[in-house]
């Protein structure tokens, strides 16, 4: 029965919590053990679809890799990002392209992805004359 121990992990969850508010705070948090700490309450609690030592043994190994800068897939970064926005450009009609690899470049961003999505702009000032439309 899990009842009796999703109550004690609980339990000592609250108790850790009380201590830290009580304590000093630390001058920094480290993303990585909040992570852990989660990932592990998860799996004293029986929040997690996989077994408890399955799980805890998972959350170590995460947050062990994630300390030595190795949980992010390689070239996850913003550098990779620009490149894949460009790429995403070469299927755009060649009368396009240049405009989105300016957007791309020089766009502001605005809105964010939890938020629903990004909007990327950019504005330009032309002194060309209009085409009448349906010509």
């Amino acid at each position: 029965m899990r009842w009796p121990g999703a109550v004690v992990a609980a339990s000592l969850l609250a108790v850790a919590s009380l201590a830290q508010a009580a304590g000093p705070k630390p001058k920094h948090v480290d993303p990585a053990r909040m992570a852990y700490e989660r990932e592990r309450a998860n799996c004293l609690t029986g929040q997690s679809s996989e077994p408890r030592d399955v799980c805890l043994r998972e959350a170590a190994a995460a947050y062990a890799q994630a300390r030595q800068g190795k949980l992010s897939a390689p070239g996850d970064g913003p550098e990779q990002w620009a490149a894949n926005a460009l790429r995403r450009c070469q299927g755009q009609p060649l009368e396009d392209r240049e405009m989105c690899e300016r957007r791309v470049r020089e766009g502001q961003v605005s809105g964010s992805v939890q938020g629903g999505g990004q909007l990327t702009t950019l504005t330009v000032r032309s002194t060309d004359i209009p085409k009448e439309p349906g010509r």
